[in-house]
């Protein structure tokens, strides 16, 4: 288990996460965004993480620090979450398709020490009930610069704003899971990933 607080003038954030095992599958959500907490159960069913997170943030303002502090935190907590003896011997790379309906969306990811985002996701609503869906492009661009991971998302198509978003987090968990999985062979010539 790995645990980070973040305290800043606009958020505060507890962030606990681990591997899932039979006597704890249960997350622990803390946050005001209930489309972003529908999300990230998406991720944590889907990389087998569980997440315990509580997140005070300045709603009265916008959503968008929550979120961006959200991407910051959880990114961080990744980061260090992988033991220091295992970062050269685990997967690196990382892909999945996930269908839903009509949406389907791609996630590659690569645990390589370099943050990079590329994210295409075209859509004409901009808000689920009253969280602004453009946000999501924040937490992933905070969650690639301080976990230091490659991300391609790209979805392929889609029509229900709903679909689309769920089918890139459970396909960023899915990815993610693979990534981590532990092989015994550093894949780099370098011999180190980071």
């Amino acid at each position: 288990m790995y645990e980070i607080f973040r305290k800043t003038n606009e958020t505060f954030i507890c962030c606990q996460i681990n591997f899932k095992n039979k006597k704890n599958n249960k997350n622990l959500i803390n946050i005001n965004h209930y489309y972003l907490k529908h999300l990230l159960d998406h991720f944590s069913i889907n990389s087998q993480i569980n997440l315990n997170i509580n997140l005070l943030g300045d709603k009265y303002i916008d959503d968008h620090h929550s979120v961006e502090d959200l991407g910051v935190t959880l990114g961080k907590c990744l980061k260090y979450f992988i033991p220091l003896k295992f970062k050269n011997y685990i997967n690196r790379y990382g892909f999945y398709y996930v269908p839903l309906d009509e949406s389907l969306s791609r996630v590659v990811i690569d645990i390589s020490g370099r943050p990079y985002l590329s994210y295409n996701i075209y859509y004409n609503n901009f808000y689920i009930k009253n969280f602004n869906i453009n946000l999501i492009y924040d937490f992933f661009l905070s969650f690639s610069n301080n976990s230091l991971i490659t991300i391609y998302i790209d979805n392929i198509v889609g029509y229900n704003i709903h679909h689309i978003f769920e089918t890139v987090f459970k396909a960023f968990g899915k990815s993610l899971k693979d990534g981590l999985i532990l092989n015994y062979n550093i894949n780099s010539t370098k011999k180190l990933l980071f």
